[in-house]
């Protein structure tokens, strides 16, 4: 978007002015003020978007410096500073990650991306009860966001919380039932509550559609090595049961 050619300009100033009855001095400049405003938020949203591609291929410093020049527009919605603050997060600014979030949700409450990105930059500081607030209000806004709950359920799983956390993989893996890492998370959780034969039913789903993936592997190795663990203790309690005598009649 461009702002109007100098000539145009002048032709809406005389235009209006001699609609409205107005002084051309004042028209004048209520047209260039409308104009240069016109011509901020293009600019803005330039910069925005050259930020979302520099950050999409990987080029943190210059999606920073775009997505920070986007955002000094005093009307940058909520979703630029949630990227904004995604990307400082990256970064490795926490401090000023969180900041950027809690922007973003002053713009619109309503925000459950910007809730999600405020969980998960207080996870980076430890703040895991807070972190999980902001994953559940985001689900509370948007009830099938994978993201956020798979989000809270890594993060119950690291408060100790594991059957709550079981309870929110199981939620998000309909919704998602090819996503690789959900599976391997819920898989890894199974591990933890010693529900081996499940986990690695689960491994091997993911194996089947992603045979190179070495996270699996690691994981159904270690699967196989507790469960042959577990039949030789099984083997060994059977052996040590004290057998019942047979009577002969």
């Amino acid at each position: 978007m461009r702002a109007p050619h100098p000539n145009t300009e002048k032709q809406l100033a005389r235009s209006v002015a001699a609609e409205g009855g107005r002084d051309w001095p004042e028209i004048k400049k209520m047209v260039e003020q409308s104009c240069s405003k016109v011509a901020r938020a293009a600019e803005a949203a330039v910069m925005h978007g050259l930020g979302v591609s520099a950050f999409q291929r990987g080029k943190t410093e210059a999606a920073l410096n775009f997505m920070s020049r986007a955002c000094a527009h005093p009307e940058a919605p909520a979703v630029w500073h949630r990227n904004h603050a995604e990307i400082l997060d990256r970064c490795g600014k926490a401090e000023a990650a969180e900041a950027a979030a809690r922007l973003a949700l002053l713009r619109d409450p309503s925000c459950a991306a910007a809730w999600d990105t405020l969980g998960t930059i207080l996870v980076q500081r430890d703040r895991y009860a807070e972190s999980c607030a902001c994953y559940e209000k985001a689900i509370e806004i948007e009830s099938n966001f994978v993201q956020a709950l798979n989000n809270l359920a890594v993060t119950l799983d690291r408060l100790g919380r594991r059957q709550a956390a079981e309870a929110h993989y199981r939620r998000v893996l309909p919704l998602a039932p090819e996503n690789s890492d959900i599976q391997l998370n819920l898989a890894t959780l199974l591990g933890e509550l010693e529900q081996y034969q499940e986990g690695l039913e689960i491994v091997h789903e993911v194996l089947a559609r992603s045979p190179d993936l070495t996270r699996a592997h690691s994981i159904a190795a270690e699967f196989k090595r507790k469960l042959r663990q577990h039949a030789k203790l099984e083997k060994k309690k059977s052996a040590k049961a004290p057998r019942a005598l047979s009577v002969s009649p």
